[in-house]
């Protein structure tokens, strides 16, 4: 995928790791941000950013089912 983009945009493109960013981390975030915006019933992706037909929602919540107790505390 690096190497298309980088034939069809004629610009460098490197690992994100490789430009002083931890990869996983942002990955990690990017998945947080999209966790809270299906919660919120809020669009994931758009029209112009995947050529969907409109703006498009994902996900569900389950919710976990209490089972016990440990020390007290429900787990």
């Amino acid at each position: 995928m690096r190497a298309a983009i980088a034939a069809r945009s004629n610009l460098p493109v490197a690992p994100v790791d490789e430009v002083g960013l931890d990869g996983d981390a942002l990955e990690a975030q990017a998945f947080a941000v999209l966790a809270v915006r299906a919660a919120d019933g809020l669009a994931l992706s758009y029209a112009s950013t995947t050529a969907t037909d409109g703006a498009v929602t994902g996900g569900a919540l389950h919710r976990a089912q209490v089972v016990g107790q440990v020390s007290g505390r429900n787990r």
